[in-house]
């Protein structure tokens, strides 16, 4: 008998080794959308593995939102100035505001979707002096969309770093022929950088650029338009499917010399997403994908075998069904979706990324780039290759399992 209690003993003594350390002290962090348990280390300045260890996780891909975390005592939050998200503000404005990288404000912050940040959130800017606590933000509406364009004005034809002043536009429809926008860019050499949140009805939009000399667009972080370039007055048209809702659109111009004109505008084409019966024959869309559409198909398995149950243009892959169906002909459970498009590129690194439940695999030119096929809960994954300036296909391959789905991808240079 003795000899039972003692190897009993031993053993809950060896367990008790073997067990996680929890920290009993130290600050309390909540986990927000988007974040990362290596992200939020970097953000505290503590190690991977030290983070984990001090909050019992095995496994540093499966957190969770709204998940608490305990900081181990002698760690903090980097010491910079505070920065309260506003409507209408992106990583991308707020970065140019205080002339650091994005990605400077996204590590600091434990941020790795560049594009989930939302109105009151706290940021910390690095490498800037404290501010002071800000007063408390009053309870409002849901913030409406701008009605201008901010505009910021830089001498040199690269908009980055300080602005040389900044004004709201009512359009961006500007003929300065060889004059300029103000004495204080001066006529030649000079760059703009605007922004706005515009709500949209959705469907098909058709944006057109008139400009000398270069133009970039973005939508909500992803390039529509890249005409980065010395030219003559040049027309430009790209088409791109929106969903309805707040969308920010950003548009970059650069003067040479010479005449100088800018025109920047869109309309409404139509619905642009098209739903298809089930069941379909073949794979190949019934009629062309819209520009900037994903081309989804929905099966009635795990597996995305056979004939798809119902296809559609989707003009973003976020969605968040919860327990709900994904389409008409579809359950709940035990689904799967493949989503196509050819999308145009910057020169440059990027990273293809996704948070999903469950599986999730991307493909970039039919190679794969992110391969998370596993039960996930909404746990975020990136995967990066170097890419070449030009319009490029990708691949996104999704499955649910049981219980809610999620899925959310984007993709953002390094």
């Amino acid at each position: 008998m003795k000899k039972v209690f003692a190897a009993l003993l031993l053993t809950l003594v060896l367990l008790g080794l073997s067990a996680p350390a929890m920290a009993s002290t130290g600050t309390i962090h909540i986990v927000q959308r988007g974040q990362t348990l290596e992200g939020i280390a970097r953000w505290y300045g503590v190690d991977l593995w030290t983070l984990a260890r001090a909050n019992g996780i095995v496994n540093p891909n499966r957190i969770y939102v709204g998940q608490r975390l305990v900081i181990p005592t002698g760690y903090s939050a980097p010491v910079g100035a505070t920065y309260i998200v506003k409507p209408g503000d992106t990583l991308y404005s707020i970065a140019r505001r205080y002339g650091v990288s994005v990605w400077a404000i996204a590590q600091a912050n434990g941020i790795y979707n560049l594009q989930l940040i939302y109105v009151g959130q706290r940021l910390v800017i690095p490498g800037s002096a404290p501010a002071p606590p800000p007063a408390p933000v009053p309870t409002a509406k849901p913030p409406a969309p701008t009605t201008g364009w901010r505009g910021e004005y830089y001498v040199g034809t690269t908009p980055s770093g300080g602005p040389t002043f900044v004004r709201t536009d009512s359009a961006i429809n500007f003929r300065w022929g060889t004059g300029g926008p103000d004495a204080r860019v001066g006529v030649d050499s000079f760059s703009v950088h605007w922004t706005r949140t515009i709500l949209f009805k959705g469907g098909l939009y058709r944006f057109t650029a008139r400009v000398d000399d270069g133009v970039r667009i973005w939508i909500d972080g992803q390039p529509i338009l890249d005409a980065w370039r010395v030219q003559p007055e040049t027309v430009y048209q790209v088409d791109v499917v929106l969903t309805p809702g707040n969308h920010t659109v950003a548009v970059d111009y650069f003067e040479d010399t010479g005449v100088a004109t800018v025109q920047v505008g869109f309309t409404r084409l139509g619905d642009g997403a098209i739903v298809v019966p089930t069941p379909v024959p073949t794979v190949v869309p019934t009629s062309p994908t819209p520009a900037g559409a994903w081309y989804g198909e929905y099966f009635n398995n795990e597996t995305l075998s056979g004939s798809p149950a119902a296809t559609r243009h989707d003009g973003a892959i976020g969605f968040e069904w919860g327990g709900g169906v994904p389409i008409s002909g579809v359950g709940a459970d035990h689904f799967s979706v493949r989503w196509t498009r050819t999308a145009a590129f910057f020169s440059d690194n990027y990273a293809f990324c996704a948070m999903s439940d469950d599986g999730v695999r991307i493909y970039f030119d039919g190679r794969l780039v992110l391969d998370e096929w596993h039960p996930s809960n909404s746990v975020a994954y990136c995967g990066e290759t170097d890419v070449a300036a030009g319009n490029h296909q990708v691949r996104v391959e999704y499955y649910e399992s049981g219980g809610n789905a999620l899925i959310y991808v984007w993709w953002e240079r390094r």
